[in-house]
């Protein structure tokens, strides 16, 4: 039988109890590496290079096994949609076509670039800005926001995003619940004084155009316009700033390891260098930077929700050794306290269900507490595997 995404308080089954709590929980704090060689590695890797200005090798901790060199990714051509169909009084063939192009890069790729989205650039450029402004701050101040808890709803860090003992990789985060609004902006940075203000407006747009693109793709599903945006109750929106340095041996490490992302879609964009690759056909491909454009991933609650009809995509960022990458990855997905699995509307007769319901907030910290990448938490919830 086919579970809705609808809103309840329900615990999930005994199965994701064991899933949930098996990830040991050694924080970093309590990890060797903390202050070996004389670094508190804690405080992040933008602490580490101004600490060591003339480093040349990568820490011990920082050197990944590879299966190759990560630069050497490569280049295709990805979907680009042009958003301007969507606007309301479009016509309706431009509509139709958009929706189809949409549903089209859902199914065949997992990601899509968009132009013509609506959002000012001027606005894209004073969220990055406060980002940078951000991180420029002291350790001291950083670590005000430091946790151990991946569900903690404002959260600075460094390497991956589970306080669990990992490999390291070359990035700090900062991290920080959005829409809805009210129940976590006065937890925001107040330092720098307009990074609430900018953040507001940006994530507020941001959701916006999310709830756009997720009404087309209900549509290329053949659900009502709003069946999906409706199934995400008050919702849940996550930003995710990333920050990293230029790296001393960038083709030895990573800035964020293979994952895909645990909501419905992600909204990214960057300050103009390069470093997202995403994997297609089982290769890793280089997404550019474009100006005035964003990239968005189909994450795994469409995954779920479509009964596997999308696919969420696996995606890493990689490093240089020249100049210093921030993203913004902005995830949307439905209020945590909803059970998610396979759209009723979507099952046929006879067709199998093809994952187990969990709610989305225990959904969120089994994938975030794992240090192993990639689908592993999706593939947990598959009935064949």
């Amino acid at each position: 039988m086919a579970v809705n995404s609808s809103s309840s308080s329900s615990s999930p089954p005994d199965q994701y109890s064991a899933i949930i709590t098996t990830t040991t929980t050694t924080p970093l704090s309590e990890n060797n590496e903390e202050n070996r060689n004389g670094f508190n590695y804690k405080k992040g890797v933008k602490n580490l290079i101004e600490t060591a200005p003339e480093m040349k090798k990568l820490p011990p901790e920082f050197v990944l096994k590879l299966p190759r060199n990560p630069l050497s990714a490569s280049n295709a051509e990805i979907p680009v949609i042009d958003l301007s169909g969507l606007v309301n009084g479009s016509p309706v063939e431009c509509r139709v076509s958009t929706v189809q192009a949409i549903s089209s890069a859902s199914a065949l790729w997992g990601f899509f670039r968009i132009v013509n989205h609506g959002i000012e650039a001027r606005l894209i450029e004073e969220m990055v800005e406060e980002v940078e402004a951000f991180f420029s701050l002291s350790s001291e101040e950083k670590m005000r926001y430091a946790s151990e808890d991946v569900m903690s709803p404002v959260r600075y860090g460094t390497s991956l995003n589970s306080s669990s003992k990992h490999a390291l990789h070359w990035r700090d985060y900062l991290r920080h619940y959005g829409h809805p609004f009210q129940n976590s902006f006065h937890l925001w940075p107040n330092n720098p004084t307009k990074y609430r203000n900018v953040a507001k407006k940006y994530l507020t747009e941001i959701w916006q155009l999310a709830m756009r693109i997720i009404g087309a793709i209900s549509e290329g599903l053949g659900l009502e316009p709003n069946y999906i945006e409706n199934s995400l109750g008050e919702g849940c929106q996550i930003l995710a700033a990333n920050y990293y340095p230029p790296c001393p041996e960038p083709d030895k490490t990573l800035g964020l390891a293979p994952h895909s992302d645990h909501g419905a879609l992600t909204i990214l964009m960057q300050n103009g260098v390069n470093g997202l690759q995403v994997k297609h056909n089982d290769t890793w491909i280089v997404v550019p930077h474009v100006p005035n454009s964003f990239v968005v991933n189909l994450g795994d609650f469409l995954e779920i929700l479509s009964n596997g009809k999308y696919k969420s995509v696996e995606h890493r960022a990689v490093v240089n050794a020249q100049k210093t990458r921030i993203s913004l990855a902005v995830g949307h997905g439905p209020q945590q306290s909803t059970v998610i699995g396979p759209a009723s509307p979507l099952i046929k007769e006879n067709e199998e269900v093809q994952y187990r319901p969990i709610t989305y907030k225990d959904y969120i910290r089994l994938q975030q507490s794992s240090t192993i990448r990639g689908k592993t938490a999706l593939h947990a919830l598959m009935t064949k595997t």
